[in-house]
């Protein structure tokens, strides 16, 4: 008798934790779609065509940092060492660049990217090319760059964004490619 109850009482005990959920599953990664999509996307477009110029143009250097929150930090992977500017060092370091190296055009845009969202906060895989037109030489370069978003009252702002180039042994992989 004692073993019926307690066989009894452990399939009751069992099936009382397994129970079937009947509520649809709406926030799967299947379903989810990223509230504010366009926005985010726009705000990193923006800061593309932020450094990209024109042979004749010049850059406008006050201007990207309105796509930046003013303590934003850029991390650049590209060399051997790690580099970390502020906003405000990295736009003096790119005007240093276009003067020193008398760049007639650059041009940096998005291959692909891929956004995510959580209430206020957004991030955003986006590999990029970009082209270098000076009068030292031309060169290319692929890469991909993760930005860290926040919504402001003003829209989305750039907090930051750490990136990486293609060189040897390091290519672009096809994830991040959209194949």
């Amino acid at each position: 008798m004692k073993k019926l109850l307690l066989y009894s009482t452990c399939i009751i005990a069992l099936t009382a934790c397994h129970t079937k959920n009947t509520q649809p599953v709406t926030d799967s990664a299947a379903v989810y779609t990223v509230p504010d999509d366009e926005a985010i996307t726009q705000a990193v477009h923006d800061a593309y065509a932020s450094v990209t110029f024109k042979k004749g143009d010049t850059p406008n250097y006050e201007a990207i940092k309105t796509h930046f929150i003013p303590q934003a930090q850029l991390i650049n992977y590209g060399s051997d060492t790690t580099q970390v500017f502020t906003i405000n060092q990295f736009v003096y370091l790119y005007r240093s660049f276009v003067e020193a190296d008398t760049v007639y055009a650059y041009s940096e845009k998005e291959i692909f990217g891929k956004n995510e969202q959580f209430g206020k906060i957004a991030q955003r895989i986006s590999s990029y090319t970009s082209a270098t037109n000076s009068k030292k030489k031309d060169s290319t370069e692929t890469g991909v760059n993760s930005f860290q978003l926040i919504k402001t009252p003003t829209g989305w702002k750039v907090s930051s964004i750490i990136w990486d180039v293609e060189k040897k042994g390091l290519k672009v992989p096809g994830y991040y490619l959209g194949k």
